[in-house]
């Protein structure tokens, strides 16, 4: 014996209810996934195509859409039923002070190897998903005044920061760029002319 006495990390958990729903609550994003991929397939057939549109036409951007989201949906549902959230799970937000001794922690202590580290809660994060949803409600309301390049770069621009991006000068620049692009794919690709805006005469 060496002498010294082996420390105890302590771990408070937390046990989440068995219910199939409440440990597969995430089901919610594909769900909402789906609906809007079936909104956009419903969206592109009932689309009025003039006549003398050239191929491959306007529905075809929507309708690769459509289908990569519901495949998304469907890959993300799938694995949220294979592996849903465990019974046990570490409270992140947990003290010294109200922890209880981990069995885990204990029997790994005396046998002198690392303890396994528990699930920890995944948690939402409020700020970010208020953030994105008010960025799309923003680009929603200025697409028809401000017109897709301007409209279209705060789009992405706001959804990078509500993702944690912390370069506001990059993200300017790098929007500008991806929103001229599309807009170029559409008129150029798809034959498929964007609201132009304030912008308009200008290009």
């Amino acid at each position: 014996m060496s002498g010294v006495i082996p420390t105890i990390p302590r771990t408070h958990r937390v046990r989440t209810s068995d219910g199939f729903w409440r440990r597969r609550s995430g089901l919610v994003v594909p769900a909402v996934m789906l609906a809007i991929g079936v909104a956009l397939i419903i969206g592109t057939i009932t689309m009025t195509v003039p006549a003398n549109t050239a191929p491959p036409g306007p529905q075809l951007f929507p309708a690769i859409i459509a289908v990569a989201v519901i495949v998304l949906a469907v890959l993300l549902a799938v694995d949220i039923l294979r592996r849903p959230e465990p019974v046990d799970v570490a409270d992140a937000g947990a003290t010294d002070d109200d922890a209880d001794v981990d069995d885990e922690a204990l029997l790994a202590a005396v046998e002198g190897r690392e303890p396994e580290a528990p699930a920890v809660r995944p948690r939402s994060n409020l700020w970010a998903m208020l953030g994105a949803v008010g960025t799309v409600v923003v680009f929603i309301a200025a697409l028809t005044p401000l017109g897709w390049l301007l409209s279209g770069a705060f789009l992405f621009w706001g959804i990078a920061r509500a993702l944690g991006s912390r370069r506001p000068v990059f993200d300017i620049f790098l929007s500008l760029a991806i929103s001229a692009l599309v807009q170029i794919a559409f008129s150029g690709g798809l034959g498929l002319n964007l609201p132009p805006g304030i912008l308009e005469g200008l290009f």
